[in-house]
């Protein structure tokens, strides 16, 4: 579908908003088959993968890199907006959200970012839509990169009808405007006709045409993907977390094929001479049904005159050790070319064990996940003001929500992540022991201490006159 609304765009933009339209596809055509092959991978392993005799297996190597890195990302993540009582009610309507985030977010990582963008449901509710990489077409970013206009499509299917809802977004000086439009078709490969939006029950509240004055963003929140675009310098679109390994996990497959091949060339067989075998009742050598794998017919029936036997195992050394140092290689450059620390895909035990290449590797991942969840709090940030405008909107017509205030937005996300607990746990021992960290706020961060407990066993270590140095707690 993504492939066609760029289409559709690119030849008849004028024809579906008006000639005076500024609306264009703003996705070069490298960026757009970039944007399908990521997609292909994350969903069936790669064109490789599917289709044709020589199909790979999968190894899924780009839905596990996209996952981890998710999973990482949003781990034990709080977000918190406070400040006034809208805020409070933006709050309540979040947290739904930021508990499933990490499926949003990993389909994000897969296809170089996600949008997140508030609208307004038929009972007039706000609702969070998290629109895919390639379920939107971007089509306007202004001087610093910023995606300021963009088209979201759904469709809807009735008996042998099609109907399809292009909503074409644009911000421009403090306004942000909407234009939404039906189109009726009895075939996918085309938008066919206009027809209004109350033909589509489901659509029937949209308003064809709606503005926001008073704004300085647009009203969404744009995850991306902080990375070099190799595919297109010049597009200002995210990319796959994956991009730079599209060809080492084509590689990796490859060498799982050989792996799996290995083991089945490589299984027990008995050699058989056709002359050792039951004929049927049309003379024919059988096996038995059962050990048809098993066995196998020599069809010459030359056992004896030339010395060899009747029965021969076919027991080859398997190589499949050879193979898996190649792909667990493999796996190990994959880490590294998307920013994963070795030991993530990659066999652990084969990882190197000095500790200046086990630091350099976990960096790597600390480093990226850092960058990641920076792009997922400005996303969020961007989307708690867009919802606040959405309640701003239905303030001023007079409906029942709560009255325009401050919304401040703060993000907690686990330290543990970016940072190794066990430095952060020696480097808070050596602030207590040069007394600049209070010992009981020690034991509650790092030891699991009440902040009665912790407070009473430092005031008794002070009442005997003992160091912190002489204590155990700052232990590995």
């Amino acid at each position: 579908m993504f492939d066609r609304l760029l289409i559709w765009l690119r030849e008849k933009a004028r024809l579906l908003f008006g000639e005076n339209t500024t609306v264009s596809a703003s996705v070069s055509y490298s960026m757009e088959n970039a944007i399908i092959l990521w997609a292909q991978m994350y969903d069936t392993g790669g064109p490789w993968c599917h289709g044709g005799k020589n199909a790979l297996h999968s190894l899924k190597l780009a839905q596990s890199v996209a996952s981890e890195l998710a999973r990482l990302t949003t781990l034990e993540m709080e977000c918190l907006v406070s400040g006034s009582a809208r805020a409070d009610s933006i709050n309540t309507m979040l947290q739904p959200f930021i508990a499933d985030l990490r499926t949003p977010v990993e389909y994000g990582c897969a296809l170089g970012g996600i949008l997140f963008r508030p609208f307004l449901d038929a009972e007039g509710r706000i609702q969070i839509d998290a629109v895919q990489g390639d379920c939107f077409c971007p089509t306007r970013f202004d001087s610093s990169g910023r995606m300021t206009g963009a088209i979201f499509y759904d469709h809807l299917v009735r008996g042998n009808r099609i109907y399809t809802r292009l909503e074409d977004h644009e911000f421009s000086g403090s306004t942000h405007s909407i234009t939404v439009k039906a189109f009726r078709s009895m075939t996918s490969t085309d938008l066919g006709i206009e027809v209004p939006l109350t033909d589509v029950p489901e659509w029937a509240a949209i308003s064809p045409h709606t503005e926001f004055s008073g704004v300085d963003r647009p009203l969404w929140g744009y995850f991306r993907v902080s990375s070099g675009n190799s595919t297109d310098r010049h597009s200002p679109l995210g990319v796959s977390v994956y991009a730079a390994a599209v060809d080492t996990i084509h590689d990796a497959d490859e060498q799982y094929g050989r792996l799996l091949w290995e083991y089945d060339g490589g299984q027990l067989a008995l050699d058989v001479d056709q002359t050792a075998l039951r004929p049927d009742i049309n003379g024919e050598s059988v096996m038995p049904q059962r050990e048809q794998r098993l066995y196998r017919n020599w069809l010459n029936g030359s056992s004896g005159a030339n010395g060899r036997n009747l029965y021969e195992v076919f027991a080859p050394a398997l190589r499949d050790e050879s193979y898996r140092r190649g792909m667990d290689a493999m796996l190990k450059r994959v880490e590294f070319q998307c920013g994963l620390a070795y030991g993530t895909l990659s066999d652990p035990q084969n990882v190197d064990k000095t500790a200046e290449e086990i630091r350099s590797s976990k960096q790597r991942s600390y480093t990226t996940v850092k960058d990641l969840q920076r792009a997922l709090g400005n996303a969020l940030t961007d989307l708690v003001y867009s919802i606040s405008k959405l309640l701003d909107a239905q303030w001023n017509s007079g409906a029942a929500v709560s009255p325009p205030g401050d919304c401040n937005v703060t993000f907690d996300f686990d330290d543990s992540i970016i940072s190794d607990p066990k430095e952060r746990k020696q480097m808070y021992w050596g602030y207590v022991t040069a007394g600049k960290f209070p010992f009981w706020r020690y034991l509650v961060e790092f030891e699991g201490y009440s902040e009665d407990d912790a407070k009473a066993i430092a005031a008794e270590a002070d009442a005997e006159n003992r160091s912190p140095e002489a204590l155990t707690f700052g232990g590995a």
